[in-house]
């Protein structure tokens, strides 16, 4: 029978730390934390999810999961926000 393990917090910055930060495989992640493959990569998924999620607008929380139409109110503001203001060519 597999051993119990208390998944913490703590463990799951480890994995974010690994994968992200230190360019380790899910198999190397989970070597170095002693838990199987498919469990790293089940946390490391659910953790992008919840990464993904911290980045959105309340706007876009609201809109849903759905991707949204072109053209969209909110993608358009997210495609305008990061261009810089628009000059005219030289010459």
């Amino acid at each position: 029978m597999p051993r119990s393990l208390k998944w913490t917090l703590d463990l799951d910055v480890k994995l974010e730390r690994l994968i992200d930060f230190q360019g380790a495989t899910i198999r190397c992640a989970a070597k170095q934390l002693g838990v199987s493959r498919s469990f790293a990569q089940r946390r490391a998924k659910l953790l992008a999810i919840q990464s993904q999620r911290r980045h959105c607008s309340e706007a876009r929380e609201a809109a849903g999961v759905e991707p949204l139409r072109a053209g969209h109110p909110i993608t358009w503001s997210a495609i305008c926000s990061d261009l810089p203001p628009f000059q005219a060519p030289l010459g």
